[in-house]
């Protein structure tokens, strides 16, 4: 390597550590406001002083100050004696970053096939039904407490039900989170994130019309052949730098190559609280069974556009594969099947004529009430 040739891969090297600080702290940011505003509600609900809610948890008043101001996160010790003196699940002050769009759609993706979802669509409504039997009596469950929210006091109640949700689960129902083991039975596959990072990107560049092999996506991606490496070895996992050059050169988004570790299904179950209300979701009990209820226009149409996919994920399984890694939450195209579940809405004038006002309404889905004044599709 020239002088030259070394310059340029330390200024490399140092453009990538600046872009991937930068990520690290925007998306550590959302969920430190997240937990900031859990902690603040649950002192106020107790009327304690942030002085009595330290030495309750029995940590330093400072460090809960910290955690207030979103100065810093706590370790898992903290969030386990914060939970215990609250009297809640330590489940609930986990956060998880729903803010990077970049990510969102195959975050749901990845729920739904691990902890066992699957996307519903007609003319009525668009969806998430649950298939595993934990998330069926979960979201029953769920769905059931939220029809009973009526006034403020029912609010609290609700939010005291989901700070304290628990669950005996079955872990031979997530095959795709637990693996046996002849001398434990079922154990969580650790570490999770790094385990699904070496099997996805064989999986892409096999893909890739011609298939790439390890040194021309370390080539087209510009980065060493040892630190690909080290990535399908799964003893490392990639940041934003290299996330973005990887999705670049396979063409995926690069939440395609992002895995959130959710847990155990308890501890997914409270993420699903937080994914459902950061994206327009609501537990609702049908006639076909519990779900999860689209109530704004994006969730609906992208729950629509999925569900007519997901069909088709058998009999066309590399074409439904790519779609998923392709998708775009918030940009995506609405198919014909979307667009005729609405038609113009009109304004009948004075003088008999009608007004086309630019909206578009539906007669159909009871459950929401923007259908009965109508939206314009976004």
């Amino acid at each position: 390597m020239t002088a030259v040739d070394c310059v340029g891969a330390i200024s490399e090297a140092l453009s990538s550590y600046v872009v991937d600080r930068e990520w690290e702290q925007t998306s550590k940011r959302w969920g430190r406001q997240q937990l900031s505003q859990k902690l603040l509600r649950l002192r106020s609900t107790r009327k304690w002083t942030r002085k009595v809610a330290a030495q309750a948890a029995g940590i330093p008043e400072s460090a809960l100050r910290n955690y207030e101001l979103m100065k810093s996160a706590p370790k898992e010790e903290h969030l386990d004696r914060l939970a215990n003196a609250f009297g809640i699940r330590a489940e609930s002050l986990h956060y998880y970053d729903f803010s990077d769009t970049d990510l969102i759609a195959q975050a749901f993706f990845q729920f739904a096939a691990t902890y066992g979802f699957e996307p519903v669509a007609n003319e009525h409504y668009s969806a998430l039904k649950p298939t595993s039997p934990f998330m069926k009596a979960f979201l029953k469950k769920w769905a059931a407490q939220y029809a009973q929210i009526e006034s403020d006091s029912d609010r609290d109640d609700y939010e005291r039900w989901k700070d304290n949700y628990a669950a005996d689960f079955d872990p031979s129902q997530f095959p795709l989170r637990y693996e046996y083991d002849p001398r434990e039975s079922w154990v969580p596959i650790t570490p999770w994130q790094n385990r699904m990072q070496s099997k996805k990107l064989p999986e892409l560049r096999a893909r890739c019309t011609p298939a790439k092999t390890q040194l021309d996506l370390a080539r087209e991606a510009d980065l060493s052949l040892a630190t690909l490496r080290s990535y399908e070895q799964g003893a490392r996992v990639p940041k934003y730098a290299a996330l973005q050059k990887l999705s670049s050169a396979l063409e995926v988004k690069r939440g395609a190559l992002v895995f959130t570790d959710f847990g155990s299904p308890v501890q997914a179950a409270h993420a699903l609280f937080q994914l459902s209300a950061s994206y327009g979701l609501i537990p609702v009990q049908l006639e076909e069974g519990p779900a999860l209820l689209a109530r704004a226009p994006v969730p609906d149409s992208f729950l629509f556009e999925w569900a007519k996919r997901y069909e088709t994920r058998v009999k066309r399984a590399d074409e439904y594969d790519e779609w998923l890694d392709q998708f775009d939450y918030f940009e995506h195209d609405r198919s014909d099947g979307y667009v005729e579940k609405f038609r113009q809405h009109e304004i009948r004038q004075p003088n008999g004529s009608s007004l086309i006002d630019g909206y578009v309404y539906s007669d159909f889905c009871p459950f929401d009430e923007r259908f009965k004044k109508g939206y314009a599709l976004p």
